[in-house]
């Protein structure tokens, strides 16, 4: 019995150290032999550059006119679909989180309308605008080739109104002076990205994995408030004939690509 028990203790010890090292080797690596190479976790990009090509949808806007002191509502009011373009640069804050700061330039899209005056005037003019913010996002895996991400945004807008016409439809032809104005710019994003570099494993022998390397397709909505908009004064003949119309709460659906490039 004693020379069993002894056989079973010096074959439970050889087992076990067999196992030791082996397991050692696991913890060491994160998996495979010594002999691969050190492998602690992968390689993951810090920062990234971006760049955004976008088209933006609007609907009715409310849009004011001042005349003779009495600001009065449109009967219409509409704003064309315009292009957009921009970029940023940005920054991985964790596994899930990153940020960046974009800037957009919003090109010129017509704004029509009719005021509810006594006249009924008509007026149009051009708007453009760019768009500074500072954004966060949530990736839901960014371990993958294929990264859904919701995001939200804060910060700046200069609207540029372009010299317009008014009161075309009662014989007054009158013209609309242009003006740049600043207010507040918010946004919601949601959309994937596809990453070209992702290489979805490797050997470890060759080093470390890098799985955010690469340049990153982005896709995605954005919902954009953008504040109120301004003109100049309204003139008849280079005298003022009423306040400025105003754009209030000028919103935007855009539909938007891009580019991502990691930078280390």
């Amino acid at each position: 019995m004693t020379t069993n028990r002894s056989f079973i203790l010096g074959l439970a010890l050889a087992v076990g150290g067999a196992i030791a090292p082996a397991g050692a080797a696991d913890l060491y690596t994160g998996m495979g032999s010594l002999k691969d190479g050190y492998y602690a976790a992968p390689s993951m990009a810090r920062w990234y550059l971006r760049g955004d090509l976008g088209y933006a949808f609007h609907g009715d806007e409310d849009v004011s006119v001042e005349i003779g002191g009495i600001s009065y509502d449109s009967i219409t009011a509409e704003m064309e679909d315009t292009w957009t373009v921009g970029g940023g640069v940005g920054v991985y804050f964790s596994e899930n989180f990153r940020g960046d700061v974009t800037i957009d330039y919003r090109t010129d899209a017509g704004v029509d309308g009719v005021a509810d005056d006594w006249t009924q005037r008509d007026y149009s003019f051009d708007l453009s605008s760019t768009v500074v913010l500072a954004n966060l996002y949530y990736d839901f895996n960014r371990g993958g080739g294929f990264t859904p991400y919701v995001g939200a945004g804060i910060g700046w807008v200069n609207h540029q109104t372009s010299n317009g016409l008014w009161g075309d439809n009662c014989g007054c032809n009158g013209t609309i002076e242009g003006k740049s104005t600043d207010d507040m710019a918010a946004a919601l994003m949601a959309g994937f990205t596809v990453d070209f570099g992702h290489e979805g494993g490797g050997s470890i022998k060759d080093g470390p994995v890098a799985d955010s390397r690469g340049v990153k397709l982005d896709v995605g909505y954005r919902y954009l408030w953008l504040g109120d908009a301004h003109t100049g004064d309204m003139l008849m003949n280079g005298t003022v004939a009423g306040g400025d119309p105003i754009v209030h709460d000028l919103d935007a659906h855009e539909f938007r690509v891009g580019l991502r490039y990691d930078i280390y």
